[in-house]
């Protein structure tokens, strides 16, 4: 191992396997891998106690002065992500709590975006614990991400509809959605 061993930190998540892939067993030679949120990956790397991170990209625009994107990859999509959702309990547009999942930075102000364009107003944000279901929230809508966002159905007891965010933010602006790159 180098002197100084390079510390990566990852998404935990099923859609970074594929930027991942083989970085595991690989980083023993040089470094180590950790995997974690989101938004905690965003405070280590800031906190310098990461060398590199794949970390949500309003992070990397808060910081670029400080910050390099080091590769093209990236979680990024051109309509649906599934894996990014708003669930809401009122329509929409009657939104006036928004639940945020903690693990998320990228996809709150995606979704403030969204909801400053569509709606001209931003929702009160609420906190959204990684360990409460979004069944026992008691916002009017509730941001979630990664694992817990996918299969939106099971959540139709409870939900009225959702948003995937990725597909939402192309119809919105017609560009590509980019959640978090290489910093």
């Amino acid at each position: 191992m180098p002197a100084d061993p390079l510390r990566i930190g990852a998404v935990a998540y099923l859609n970074t396997k594929p930027l991942i892939y083989g970085l595991e067993s690989a980083v023993a030679d040089f470094g180590s891998l950790q995997l974690a949120l989101p938004s905690r990956l965003a405070s280590a790397l800031h906190r310098e106690e990461l060398d590199v991170g794949l970390i949500p990209v309003v992070e990397y625009l808060r910081h670029r002065s400080q910050y390099r994107i080091v590769s093209n990859a990236a979680i990024a999509c051109r309509g649906p992500v599934w894996s990014v959702r708003v669930l809401f309990r009122k329509e929409p547009r009657d939104v006036r709590t928004l639940a945020v999942d903690e693990g998320s930075r990228s996809s709150v102000a995606l979704t403030s975006i969204l909801y400053q364009s569509r709606f001209g107003r931003i929702p009160e944000l609420v906190e959204f614990p990684i360990d409460v279901s979004p069944e026992d929230s008691n916002a009017d809508a509730v941001l979630v991400i990664g694992d817990r966002a996918m299969r939106p159905e099971r959540y139709q007891a409870t939900f009225l509809t959702d948003w995937d965010l990725g597909e939402e933010w192309h119809i919105e602006t017609g560009l590509t959605c980019v959640f978090a790159l290489w910093t």
